[in-house]
C-alpha cells in the first residue's frame, strides 16, 4: 500500500511540472494573442469579426448542402446584414458571374450608403498547390472605408481518409476594395 501511495506522490510531483508548464504556454498563447489584437485598430478587428462570422456561415452552408453560393456581409454601426442572390434558384446565374455581379452591388451600397462602414464578399475558390493539386476554400475579401481591403483564404483540405478538414488559412492585401475609394475621396 505504501508503494502505492509514493508512486502517486512522485507520479504527482512529476505530473504537476508538466501540467505548469503546459499551463504557462497557454497562458503565453493567450498573452500573445491578446497583445496581437491589441496592435490592430478597432477597424481591423471589427474586420477580422465580419470575416470569422462570414466564415462561419459559409462553412455551416458547405457542411450543410455540400457548396455555397457567394454572399455578402454588409456593417452599419452594429447592425449586420447579409447580401445574396434572392430569386429562384433554377434562374441563378453561375456562382462565378453571380460573385461579380455582387462586388459591384456591394460596391454600389457602399457608394449609396455612406453609414456602411464595413462589407465583405464571400465564396468558394480554388487554388492549385505547388504539388499541382487544386485546393478548394472559402475566399473572402473584407473592406473598411478608412482601412486597406485584406483576403482571406481557408483551404479545405483532403485528409488520408478522403474528408475534407480546414486547413491554414492565408491573409494578404488587395488591391481590388469593395468600397469605391476614388468616390471616398471626392
Amino acid at each position: 500500500m505504501r508503494f502505492i501511495g509514493l508512486v502517486m506522490l512522485l507520479a504527482g510531483l512529476w505530473v504537476a511540472p508538466a501540467m505548469a508548464a503546459e499551463q504557462a504556454s497557454d497562458t503565453k498563447k493567450a498573452q500573445t494573442k491578446s497583445a496581437d489584437e491589441a496592435e490592430k485598430s478597432p477597424e481591423q478587428q471589427a474586420m477580422d469579426a465580419l470575416a470569422e462570422a462570414g466564415i462561419r456561415q459559409a462553412l455551416q452552408a458547405i457542411q450543410r448542402s455540400g457548396g455555397m453560393y457567394p454572399f455578402g456581409l454588409i456593417r452599419s454601426g452594429e447592425t449586420v446584414q447579409a447580401v445574396g442572390y434572392s430569386g429562384k434558384k433554377e434562374d441563378a446565374p453561375a456562382a462565378d458571374e453571380w460573385a461579380r455581379a455582387l462586388f459591384g452591388k456591394l460596391r454600389a451600397i457602399g457608394n449609396e450608403q455612406p453609414d456602411v462602414d464595413l462589407m465583405a464578399l464571400f465564396r468558394l475558390h480554388e487554388i492549385t498547390n505547388d504539388n499541382g493539386e487544386k485546393i478548394v476554400g472559402v475566399w473572402a475579401e473584407v473592406d473598411h472605408r478608412t482601412v486597406r481591403p485584406w483576403v482571406i483564404f481557408l483551404p479545405l483540405v483532403k485528409n488520408e481518409e478522403g474528408k475534407h478538414e480546414l486547413g491554414e488559412m492565408i491573409y494578404f492585401a488587395t488591391e481590388q476594395p469593395l468600397f469605391d475609394k476614388a468616390v471616398e475621396k471626392k
